[in-house]
């Protein structure tokens, strides 16, 4: 009998199917700061830019926004949208997508004057909203988002 739960055992560890490989993002998400580095009490500027997958449309309406909730003894809380403020007009849903490149999203962050020196992570929250051409299905997306920031 424990020979039989052996083999059934090893038959079962030999057709484990490897979970799938996780789908790659919608939009490809780069951030960069300047200046670099940032002098305490001066403002560094958080440039976003979002690079749709092939085959996925990044809506103007609503707004890409990023939010960034204030890090204590680093930045204050800052936040920054672009895109449109209302939806198209119904015979013209193709113009709330963004073509080609979509415009980057700069949000200013005021360096605390107390900053210490050296490289610090402040966490932000992505939102955007996309849609896969092919099928139609749109969804919004939150990614939260690392930016790093030097500190003179």
């Amino acid at each position: 009998m424990n020979t039989l739960f052996a083999l059934a055992a090893v038959l079962a560890a030999a057709t484990t199917v490897p979970p799938p490989a996780s789908a790659p993002p919608p939009v490809q998400v780069s951030i960069s700061v300047a200046p670099e580095p940032a002098s305490p009490g001066s403002d560094a500027a958080v440039t976003v830019v979002l690079k749709p997958g092939p085959g996925i449309k990044l809506n103007k309406y609503p707004k890409i926004k990023l939010q960034v909730p204030a890090s204590p003894g680093i930045v204050a809380a800052a936040d920054g949208a672009i895109g449109a403020s209302a939806p198209p007009p119904s015979d013209q849903l193709e113009s709330n997508y963004y073509k080609g490149t979509v415009d980057p999203l700069v949000v200013r962050l005021a360096v605390d004057p107390s900053a210490s020196s050296g490289r610090h992570e402040v966490h932000g929250r992505l939102s955007y909203f996309y849609c896969v051409a092919a099928s139609g299905y749109c969804a919004p997306a939150k990614v939260d988002v690392s930016i790093p920031i030097t500190v003179r």
